[in-house]
């Protein structure tokens, strides 16, 4: 209606706050579990489907490559050796069918250090590597592991001077009595894998804000509605009539008043004739089935243009925004007209008495409906006097 406030325009309550905090704590709760199952559970099998990759590289370099390579090749001179350029095209041969972006052996030396041997880049690449090269400090602790015959698989994303990669470390083992006699290291490209699951933990928190904030005014708006049953009707509505009652009358012109919008405002008082005698002489279903009836007249005739309350036995009010006196005077007619055209066929004679005011600048809400309220009795006591006057001429 047109004096209803919109319910998120209250002040906040400690209701509100009691379910905003527990409507983000649930939505933070399960947005966070549905991130950690679908991150975990997707990182999970890119890891799983990378070691199955590595695997298949692993067993075909197992059965193909010579292990007089881990044993012989030593320098740069190695490098013209059908030995040297065998391993290089079996290299050239995975990469171009597994995608795979770096494939090496290494083995360590009597010495103790440990060497490139087969270098699976372009001969001009700026990291090449040639047979006898040392390796990277920082990796051989992995590639020891390796030497002692553990199999290192990737299960996480490092971060290298040359990019985001998954590297694994597989050991090579001799065909006489399966002693490890060197290492082979395959590395996969992680840079795309790496800025998905970053930009997924980054958005998560921002998409688990807006979720809140989205959640805590519904949920607000929501438990406001339930927190009274029918949207507070059984304070503010009139059971018999479910028109709005005098509680809700009260609220909605202090509220008036409270905003200083009460200029131009209508009110119309409306009174039963002859309740008592309808109750005293028809009874009370009948006294009812009158109240009913005159607020479904109310109601049709004001439509939207106004609010429609009980706020007594027999009286209703009408509040009116923008009136004037010709608004006034129709909705008095059109008021009349459907009563008469809705009003029961009984031996009573029954009617509608009415009195409207319309709000000045020096008005209160009060003073104009006790205006209309002694127009209204004015009209009821000449329409008393007239219906006499009838009956002494009969």
């Amino acid at each position: 209606m047109l004096f209803k406030r919109n319910s998120m325009s209250r002040p906040i309550r400690r209701m509100d706050v009691q379910v905003s905090i527990f409507t983000a704590a649930v939505v933070t709760v399960s947005c966070l579990c549905v991130f950690a199952v679908h991150y975990f559970s997707t990182y999970h099998d890119m890891i799983r489907s990378l070691n199955d990759r590595v695997l298949a590289i692993y067993d075909y370099l197992e059965d193909s490559l010579d292990r007089e390579a881990f044993s012989q090749l030593r320098s740069i001179e190695d490098m013209n050796t059908p030995l040297y350029q065998d391993s290089r095209q079996i290299f050239a041969n995975v990469k171009q069918a597994t995608d795979v972006r770096y494939l090496y052996t290494a083995t360590q030396i009597e010495n103790g250090d440990f060497i490139y041997l087969i270098d699976g880049l372009p001969l001009d690449a700026e990291d090449f590597r040639h047979p006898g090269d040392l390796i990277e400090k920082e990796i051989i602790p992995e590639l020891q592991r390796a030497m002692n015959g553990e199999t290192i698989m990737p299960s996480n994303i490092k971060e290298t001077e040359w990019g985001k990669i998954f590297i694994a470390y597989l050991p090579i083992h001799s065909e006489q009595n399966n002693d490890v006699v060197g290492v082979v290291g395959i590395e996969f490209d992680a840079a795309k894998h790496y800025n998905t699951y970053k930009n997924l933990r980054l958005f998560t928190p921002i998409i688990i804000l807006g979720t809140c904030l989205l959640s805590i005014v519904f949920a607000v708006i929501f438990f406001r509605r339930i927190s009274n049953p029918l949207y507070r009707d059984m304070a503010n509505t009139d059971h018999l009539t479910q028109l709005k009652n005098r509680n809700a009358y009260l609220v909605d012109t202090q509220n008036l008043e409270a905003l200083h919008t009460v200029l131009d405002i209508g009110i119309l008082v409306i009174d039963l004739n002859n309740l008592k005698t309808v109750n005293d002489e028809l009874g009370h279903d009948h006294g009812d089935t009158y109240l009913q009836v005159s607020a479904q007249v109310l109601l049709k005739a004001v439509e939207r243009n106004g609010t429609v309350y009980r706020i007594g036995g027999d009286e209703f009010a009408v509040l009116v925004p923008h009136a004037d006196e010709k608004m006034m005077k129709k909705l008095e007619s059109t008021i009349h007209l459907v009563f008469s055209e809705s009003k029961p066929d009984w031996s009573i004679n029954i009617g509608l008495a009415i009195g409207w005011y319309i709000c000045t600048d020096k008005d209160t809400l009060q003073s104009a409906f006790n205006q209309a309220d002694t127009l209204m009795y004015k009209h009821k006591k000449a329409e008393h006097q007239q219906k006499n006057k009838e009956g002494e001429i009969q």
